[in-house]
């Protein structure tokens, strides 16, 4: 005999079960933090990706509208392309 089967613990389990459910304490906070993580990456990324692609748009307006050459254009996008390098002192 188990204890599981035990008249006692059957007594007792039947006493104090009241029907409802009732949810882990902490419940809501895991789709809350679910849900502020997916909207930090989110506002993370396309904070980075528009700053990378900004410059590349504005350079491409500027040409559109005649105010840079097409050399000017190339060197120019050609300096934005380029990964990052150290700051010249």
């Amino acid at each position: 005999m188990t204890i599981s089967n035990r008249p006692e613990v059957l007594t007792f389990l039947a006493d104090h079960y009241d029907g409802g459910w009732h949810p882990w304490p902490f419940f809501w906070i895991v789709p809350l933090l679910f849900w502020i993580a997916v909207l930090t990456v989110a506002f993370l990324a396309r904070r980075r990706f528009a700053g990378r692609a900004g410059g590349v748009g504005t350079l491409r307006t500027a040409f559109a509208r005649g105010e840079i050459t097409e050399d000017e254009y190339r060197s120019r996008l050609a300096v934005l392309r380029e990964p990052d390098r150290p700051a010249k002192s």
